[in-house]
């Protein structure tokens, strides 16, 4: 996955955690397709639970330092996490307010935007679901 620059910075907004419990951004890659089906499954494995445990110390201490990266179905506007399962199950855990995000078209997944986030496929409120919107280097 390459970024496209705007003016030599990816594009990155932060996106309000609620959006996660409410249904708007679903987790891909899981048979249950529900947050808590994507905590039990990282809590089952070994490797999972020990990324689960050093973001439960660090995210207090440090904050979200990767954005995660959420596709956005091109046909339906269907959003979901491609990247970072891991950080959205403990930023729901930890209730954290907002996390950073990038994102992009899906099936097209040969680069992260440059665009803002298409906020309509949040559904008729979905700018609300925004915190910022931002490039960042």
């Amino acid at each position: 996955m390459t970024t496209c620059p705007v003016a030599g910075r990816p594009w990155t907004g932060r996106m309000r955690t609620a959006a996660l419990r409410r249904g708007l951004v679903w987790p891909a890659g899981f048979s249950t397709w529900t947050w808590a089906g994507a905590r039990r499954y990282h809590e089952r494995h070994g490797r999972d639970r020990r990324v689960l445990e050093k973001l439960r110390a660090s995210i207090p201490r440090d904050g979200i330092r990767e954005p995660l990266l959420l596709g956005v179905r091109a046909a339906d506007r269907f959003v979901f996490v491609f990247e970072g399962h891991h950080r959205a199950v403990i930023v729901l855990e930890l209730g954290v307010r907002s996390f950073p995000f990038r994102w992009f078209w899906d099936p097209d997944v040969q680069a992260v935007e440059h665009e803002p986030f298409p906020h309509h496929a949040l559904g008729p409120v979905g700018q609300a679901w925004l915190c910022q919107q931002e490039a960042r280097s």
